[in-house]
């Protein structure tokens, strides 16, 4: 039997990646917590009352959405605002890899939507997107034909999702992908919080030639609750900032998977 302290680790680590699948979803339901943990509605009840009280999320009749909802969709900000000087330096080696002329599928992060902001020098460009704020931001660029896919809307990515989404992909014949993770280890792949987008993101890379996986450092060597079913050679690149260690660079090198390292800038770097 679990004492105490152990006990009470579990219970913060549960409301961990509880709050985890509401940022990656936006709401989440107490049927669906059920099965993903195997707990009593009472007990994920309860989770969910804490999380309320710390001032993450308001709880409805059965389930629960993320207190910064309305506010963020409003202005058009993604949930996920950190580690923005290393996701703007992947953002802008990324974008050396995009070519006039290209067809590329932007998968929704703040991640992919740095790369956006550093393509100004591409005049032709096809896009398929489930990102919303990606689709806005280029679809007024001359000589950018932009595509958005239909489905579910998640306001915390600013994404659609869901079948529909999923099978927007099933014609699509795209030169390059980038898309992101929650996490990525070269032992158990990439992984993320909420499996809502595992079929997307599959649909994605089966609609791709060339497969970028976009992440920042933090994310390497940590594991999710929900993998993403692929083999490493279905991924081709890892584009990533300088804090991935030597050690790491060759992990994924050994698994096929060429790794791109972008550099921050000279202050960070000393």
């Amino acid at each position: 039997m679990k004492s105490k302290s152990e006990q009470f680790a579990d219970m913060q680590q549960r409301r961990e990646k509880i709050l985890e699948m509401i940022r990656e979803d936006g709401t989440v339901t107490v049927k669906a917590l059920t099965e993903t943990f195997g707990l009593t509605e009472a007990t994920l009840r309860s989770d969910l009352r804490m999380l309320q009280k710390q001032g993450f999320v308001q709880r409805y009749h059965g389930g629960a959405t993320l207190m910064t909802g309305k506010q963020n969709t409003g202005a058009m900000l993604l949930e996920r605002q950190t580690h923005l000087e290393e996701k703007e330096a992947i953002g802008r080696l990324a974008a050396q890899h995009i070519e006039n002329g290209d067809t590329v599928i932007f998968d929704s992060g703040t991640t992919t939507t740095a790369i956006t902001d550093a393509i100004s020098h591409i005049r032709r460009l096809s896009v398929v997107t489930t990102a919303v704020n990606i689709a806005l931001k280029l679809g007024g660029e001359p000589g950018i034909n932009i595509l958005l896919t239909g489905g579910t809307f998640k306001f915390p990515t600013l994404s659609t999702s869901g079948e529909k989404a999923a099978s927007f992909f099933e014609n699509v014949l795209a030169g390059k992908l980038f898309l992101a993770t929650a996490c990525i280890s070269p032992r158990l792949g990439l992984s993320f919080p909420s499996e809502t987008d595992i079929k997307v993101k599959l649909a994605m890379i089966k609609s791709a030639s060339t497969v970028y996986v976009v992440a920042d450092s933090s994310k390497i060597d940590k594991v999710s609750m929900f993998a993403l079913p692929c083999d490493w050679s279905n991924i081709h690149y890892l584009i990533t900032d300088s804090g991935i260690s030597t050690a790491q660079v060759k992990a994924f090198e050994a698994l096929g998977v060429k790794v791109l390292v972008a550099p921050l800038p000279l202050k960070r770097a000393m």
